[in-house]
């Protein structure tokens, strides 16, 4: 078998449907990290390519410091150029993630707004900006793109040698804290771990933290793949059954949907009356979610919520970053009755379908598709900190 042979097999067995889909940016990030840097493909700037997931958010404010930094830009005219802001108000927007805010200045034509300008003082919009690899293409490393954020707080918390104070944002401390260190690699289970560091302190303790941007981060859960080993061999029937009943609520809202608007075997995608759903996370199992287990790289302790460029200070044996850690516990205490669950939909020819997916024993609906015979997963599962599209 030759390395394409062996590439091409690898990915087909890490993507949910069994093969790859060229348009699916989960499946093209799977390939990205499976070659490491190879450059695939590169296409223009789609606001989708920033909003669509709160994983994306991080790349209004790679935009945000390229202005500000005045690195040029690679153009969809194959020409590149130094951008401006063409309202200076919208650089705190892009800095902050303000998503909702840039929306609506955007309108129904975002992808032509003129947000920008070029050096010759020509307006821009995102379809104007060739997606390099800073803002989702594929190609470039992990430290320099997707894993940026972690990296960066290795390095600013390993730059004071020994036992060392960590200073949040907020003023919160971190003490007696000696290393800082990637967590390397997949879960035990096999999924995308929980953790995104370790970081060790003066006992030997092994404290585990997830790294989140500043806006809307997504919170545990995993997606489906995580709440399947949650809820192996009869694990956490509670946060099985919350899945299950979910599932079958969003599927009865839909079909209502559905056939009110007549929308039987239509292509769905980015068909406005079709909205993600969302549903809140009872009390009693956000523990559990938010930290996960062992077995998917938890259970976490800490959330890490900044900026994706660490900036940081050092004095003496002090570190302060421009973020803050917050331990999983506070984290409920402020967040506790104001957690979702959403069901979104994925980017791409999106189906209403009757199929349904076995999990753990349940059955759940599928509730979108790929293709109109049911074929392909088109829903995902996950959690955040507000309501997505509708509360249902």
């Amino acid at each position: 078998m030759n390395l394409i042979d062996k590439i091409v097999t690898e990915w087909s067995w890490r993507t949910a449907k069994g093969y790859p889909d060229i348009n699916s940016e989960e499946d093209l990030r799977i390939l990205f990290e499976i070659t490491d840097g190879i450059v695939i493909l590169e296409k223009k700037l789609d606001w989708a390519d920033l909003s669509d997931a709160s994983r994306k958010y991080y790349r209004l404010e790679v935009i945000a410091d390229k202005i500000a930094n005045q690195e040029p830009f690679k153009l969809e005219n194959g020409e590149e150029s130094i951008l401006t802001f063409a309202d200076s108000s919208y650089g705190p927007l892009f800095k902050g993630q303000e998503v909702q805010k840039i929306k609506e200045i955007g309108g129904n034509r975002i992808n032509q707004f003129p947000f920008f300008k070029d050096e010759a003082g020509n307006e821009l919009g995102f379809n104007a900006i060739s997606k390099t690899r800073e803002l989702g293409g594929t190609g470039g490393s992990k430290q320099e793109t997707t894993e940026r954020q972690e990296h960066g707080l290795v390095e600013a918390i390993n730059s004071v040698e020994g036992s060392k104070t960590i200073i949040s944002q907020d003023g919160s401390k971190l003490t007696g804290i000696t290393k800082a260190e990637k967590y390397e690699g997949r879960a035990p289970s096999g999924v995308e771990p929980y953790s995104d560091l370790i970081l060790t302190t003066t006992d030997g303790k092994k404290l585990l933290v997830s790294a989140k941007g500043p806006s809307a981060p997504t919170l545990g859960s995993g997606g489906i793949t995580g709440i399947r080993a949650l809820t192996k061999e009869g694990g956490n029937p509670e946060i099985l059954q919350f899945v299950v009943d979910f599932y079958n609520k969003a599927y009865e809202y839909y079909r209502e949907i559905i056939e009110r608007e007549g929308l039987g075997g239509q292509n769905l995608y980015r068909n406005k009356s079709v909205p993600d759903v969302s549903v809140k996370v009872p009390d009693s199992i956000l523990q559990t979610l938010l930290r996960g287990t062992e077995a998917m790289g938890g259970p976490v302790d800490y959330y890490y919520i900044g900026p994706m460029t660490v900036e940081h200070q050092t004095e003496g044996s002090t570190v302060k970053l421009n973020g803050k850690f917050i331990s999983i516990d506070d984290f409920i205490a402020q967040k506790g009755g104001k957690l979702y669950a959403h069901i979104r939909k994925r980017d791409g020819d999106l189906y209403f379908t009757d199929a349904t997916q076995e999990l753990n024993g349940a059955t759940l609906p599928l509730i979108f598709s790929k293709t109109p015979e049911g074929q392909g997963a088109q829903s995902r599962f996950g959690m955040i900190d507000k309501v997505r599209g509708v509360l249902i």
